[in-house]
């Protein structure tokens, strides 16, 4: 039997009193105050991943660890690396560390993180990594201001702080930490065995027009285009019976991105969804049609767990719950939380 085991190491929020497996009757959530009490939030988001290789759900302490991988490394206060050190966890050993895409809040530790690592790692992302990104702090920034100017042209934003910039991933540098950088645009099984599979999504198709944006910007070339995050991508964590996706940013959007799980495990039910979803700006339009969304397809026991946390915004948690949509749960998660499937 496979147990994976999915750690929060970074969210936006640290929650010392939540107790969703006692109040919720969620058996899949260990969560420990001691640790959560001594841990750091940030705006960012990591986890961390471990599958192992069971006898029975009662006998853990008998578990082989077959696989360790980081989805993502927090963001650049670097809480991911804190909230590890005080639970003592080895991160010498680790696998693969795969970036949902190129955004400050998700890469942040990654090149302290590879400092720890003992052996050759994979870090896995997306050719859009080599542009340098650029995020709008005032809202006198106009996208007319950025598209198609060169960089020397809004260096006058840039040290005003009214925008602010992320550089491309170092390739120089992973090498020198000896890891080995791998661009995807398609799917990528990151581990499987025996029916069990982690696989890196592709770039996911942008169906639904709802969930299209406008304000994000990267250096193309000789100039700032509009960027729509080609490399936002998510983790499809499935068996034989049903599947659990795992989000980062969710810019490619949360219906979208359902579409394309969907299609690629050819429909197999859905279980949980964790992560963010990036409506923390949506109009109630696209609340109201993402909510109606989840009804549509098929849900693992007939019951769906969303866990939106990060960049979701509360308007979408509170909607579900005041609409008390059937067979639908959704809970925010503190950092430290600990989901536990067997599958």
């Amino acid at each position: 039997m496979i147990k994976l085991e999915i750690l929060v190491l970074t969210n936006n929020c640290v929650i010392p009193f939540q107790n969703l497996a006692l109040e919720e009757d969620l058996s899949f959530i260990e969560f420990n105050k001691l640790f959560a009490t001594h841990s750091i939030a940030e705006h960012g988001l990591g986890f961390l991943l471990q599958v192992y290789d069971v006898e029975d759900s009662n006998q853990d302490s008998q578990k082989e660890l077959l696989y360790k991988c980081v989805f993502d490394t927090g963001s650049t206060n670097k809480t991911f690396l804190h909230n590890s050190e005080i639970r003592a966890l080895r991160l010498y050993d680790i696998q693969s560390i795969v970036l949902s895409h190129w955004h400050y809040d998700h890469t942040g530790s990654l090149y302290d993180l590879l400092e720890r690592v003992e052996q050759r790692i994979l870090v896995i992302t997306h050719e859009a990594s080599k542009y340098e990104r650029f995020f709008k702090r005032s809202n006198l920034v106009k996208n007319s201001d950025l598209a198609n100017k060169r960089r020397d042209e809004i260096a006058s934003l840039l040290t005003s702080s009214k925008l602010v910039n992320q550089l491309p991933i170092d390739e120089t540098r992973l090498e020198e930490l000896n890891a080995e950088l791998l661009l995807i645009k398609d799917s990528y099984v990151l581990f499987q065995k025996d029916g069990f599979k982690i696989i890196v999504s592709g770039e996911i198709p942008r169906v639904h027009p709802e969930e299209n944006f406008h304000n994000y910007f990267s250096l193309q070339g000789n100039l700032i285009k509009k960027d729509i995050i080609l490399d936002d991508k998510c983790l499809i964590i499935e068996n034989e019976q049903r599947t659990i996706i795992l989000n980062g940013c969710c810019h490619s959007g949360i219906m979208n991105t359902i579409d394309y799980v969907r299609n690629y495990t050819n429909n197999k039910p859905i279980s949980h969804v964790i992560g963010g979803f990036h409506m923390a700006s949506a109009d109630p339009i696209r609340i109201s049609k993402t909510i109606e969304y989840f009804t549509t397809f098929k849900k693992y026991d007939n019951q769906l767990y969303l866990f939106p946390i990060h960049c979701t915004g509360k308007k979408f948690i509170d909607e579900i719950e005041k609409g008390s949509v059937a067979n639908i749960k959704s809970f925010d998660i503190s950092v430290g939380t600990l989901f536990n499937f067997y599958l």
